[in-house]
């Protein structure tokens, strides 16, 4: 998943103001009045799309106009609004859509590094129990191949929820007594 910046703002203005429309006027009504939690997106949004001073001419009189200003100066300082969000010079509200955007954004990077840890603990309980890869894919109904390819090191082929599905099905089997197959033993 290839999210930028303004794709992110764009959902979530439409997201927070509970309207499909990205009409900026449309936004700072809003903003004024049901849905003042969209001012900061929706300034953010204005500064990547170049409608900036539209939007605070929009927003003159305004609760939001001082902090509209205060962020088109901080935005004037730096040149950019990617250095802008990364120099942490935003104020904290502003600052949040970043940090929501940066976790949106990292999840699946977050849900792999899960993934790979549950998959150790799994493949710990799988030995420990005797259960089988292809019992456990019959178990809980999940596909064979995507699960083989997981434990064997793809953390992508399946979701941080099935693979502590996964996990805690093995769990439960390696604290059965006899569960299982017998585990051969060399001799």
């Amino acid at each position: 998943m290839n999210l930028t910046f303004e794709g992110f703002l764009k959902g979530y203005c439409r997201e927070l103001s509970g309207q499909q429309s990205l009409s900026f006027r449309k936004l700072v009504k809003q903003a004024t009045t049901v849905a003042p939690r969209v001012a900061e997106p929706l300034f953010l949004l204005a500064l990547a799309q170049g409608k900036a001073e539209y939007v605070l001419g929009l927003s003159e009189g305004l609760w939001m106009e001082e902090g509209y200003r205060g962020v088109l100066s901080l935005y004037a300082q730096t040149g950019s609004l990617a250095s802008l969000c990364a120099e942490d010079k935003l104020p904290n509200r502003y600052a949040n859509v970043w940090r929501a955007y940066r976790a949106v954004k990292e999840k699946p990077a977050v849900d792999r590094r899960v993934n790979a840890l549950m998959r150790k603990k799994t493949l710990e309980a799988l030995e420990e129990s005797g259960e089988t890869r292809y019992g456990l894919c019959r178990a809980l109904h999940l596909n064979k191949g995507n699960v083989y390819a997981y434990l064997a090191g793809d953390d992508s082929k399946v979701s941080r929820k099935t693979a502590r599905r996964i996990m805690e099905y093995a769990e439960e089997r390696s604290t059965q007594e006899g569960a299982g197959r017998p585990v051969r033993v060399a001799g």
